[in-house]
């Protein structure tokens, strides 16, 4: 868990480190609409992402989120791609 960062309204929440949850954050205290295209207002980013990638935008890059392996120790900075690791290891 940690504070958002969307830096044209500071909402002062906190933001569970998952990209649906991002997202839920987004739509529903920042106003980003699903069929948006949006900018990235976090600090020093003007990546522009469709709504449904932002939040594994903000987890993987902003957030650093990393994801360890259980069988090998391997760290992965996205969840989707850990979970295809796993399957194979």
């Amino acid at each position: 868990v940690r504070a958002c960062g969307w830096t044209n309204q500071p909402c002062g929440l906190f933001v569970e480190m998952d990209q649906a949850r991002i997202a839920y954050h987004l739509l529903h205290w920042h106003g980003v609409q699903p069929t948006d295209t949006a900018v990235c207002k976090f600090e020093d980013c003007s990546r522009s992402e469709a709504m449904l990638s932002l939040g594994r935008h903000i987890e993987s890059v902003h957030y650093t989120t990393s994801y360890e392996c259980p069988y090998c120790g391997g760290r992965h900075s996205r969840s989707d791609s850990s979970y295809r690791h796993q399957a194979t290891c």
